[in-house]
């Protein structure tokens, strides 16, 4: 069994040697998806009733497929209580499971006293219960102030980790087009940090005063992407705003189709931005890969690598936005646009990729 961490692949971890220690041994920590510990309480003291609720909705009684659940007496309170951990809270909310028991403890003519949390739960559960009860349409984190001043709080143009995040909820934004823009700073971040390791170095002093100057330019292209991750959320929250507003009389369906038209060119625009940007912070890494640090060509060509995908990225947000635009002298000029720039790229692309290879 020892030996097992040595040979099973499975039993490989995911950091360290594998190994055992002999006298330590190992520690093995587990992660699960945030687990939602939700109690209900029920008017009535007969416990079967509580359990007969509880197999309603318990995943092994034939219940939904994410809920555990029991049912308990609670004497100091002459009532009873169905107990339930919904170990996810995405495919059973907990507004189903509510609405359940309640129809459940209907069918025995009683009634659900009360509900509580017990511990800690993920914001994104409530989110789901006000959505429901409330019957919001096109309800948006972004609307809860607390939650609008947290992001931007946060830098809104940073790829921390509050941002994966905000990518992988299942809201819009920070979408496609962000992801584009933060694969363009980054690109531009290890240009700036080739340049710092070209510079301190007494066998790269013929090319310090261009290096400094590459990454300087490399910094500020790097924050100007950053704030392009924000600038692409807020542009297509205005073109879901506007999309939202009202259009029962005349002169409602005049100011929404003129506040559809403005900010769909600003959703088309802004991705372009990123595009050339990152078009830019390409160039710089061919130069540093060619005259850097040797000893980091490979992280130049991984620069080029990210300000390619943010361009591949970003211009399929320009697309996606000014497909079956009306005005099409816009349209051609954008087409031109992202042509030239895919092209070029391509191009640019190939001939880092020649250099670093060349140099590895």
């Amino acid at each position: 069994m020892i030996e097992a961490i040595e040979k099973d692949p499975d039993r490989k971890p995911d950091y360290g040697p594998a190994k055992m220690h002999p006298q330590a041994g190992a520690t093995a920590v587990g992660v699960r998806f945030p687990l939602v510990a939700y109690n209900i309480y029920l008017d009535t003291n007969r416990v079967s009733i509580a359990r007969k609720i509880a197999d309603a909705v318990r995943f092994q009684k034939g219940g939904y497929r994410f809920v555990k659940a029991m049912g308990f007496s609670i004497k100091e309170r002459n009532c009873t209580q169905v107990s339930m951990n919904l170990v996810n809270y995405t495919q059973s909310p907990v507004f189903r499971v509510f609405e359940t028991i309640k129809r459940e403890a209907e069918r025995y003519g009683i009634n659900v006293i009360s509900s509580e949390i017990v511990g800690l739960l993920p914001q994104e559960a409530l989110f789901d219960v006000a959505e429901y009860y409330l019957q919001l349409e096109n309800f948006s984190p972004e609307q809860v102030l607390e939650e609008r001043m947290r992001r931007k709080g946060s830098g809104g143009g940073s790829a921390t980790a509050d941002f994966y995040e905000e990518v992988a909820a299942k809201t819009p934004t920070p979408g496609g087009g962000s992801v584009a823009a933060a694969a363009g700073a980054l690109g531009a971040a290890l240009n700036s940090m080739v340049c710092r390791l070209t510079v301190m170095k007494k066998k790269y002093k013929n090319v310090k005063e261009e290096m400094s100057t590459l990454r300087d330019n490399s910094e500020a292209l790097r924050l100007k992407l950053q704030e392009m991750i924000q600038c692409d959320s807020e542009a297509f929250d205005g073109l879901m705003t506007a999309r939202r507003m009202p259009k029962d009389f005349e002169n409602e369906i005049q100011k929404r189709n003129e506040a559809i038209f403005e900010s769909t060119k600003k959703a088309a625009l802004v991705p372009l931005e990123t595009a050339e940007l990152s078009m830019k912070t390409m160039e710089f890494s061919k130069t540093i890969a060619e005259k850097g640090n040797a000893n980091s060509v490979s992280d130049a060509g991984v620069a080029a690598l990210m300000a390619k995908a943010a361009i591949e990225g970003a211009l399929y947000n320009v697309k996606i936005n000014i497909s079956g635009f009306e005005d099409q002298t816009f349209v051609d000029d954008m087409q031109a646009k992202v042509k030239a720039l895919q092209e070029k790229s391509d191009i640019l692309a190939a001939e880092v990729r020649q250099i670093v290879e060349s140099k590895l």
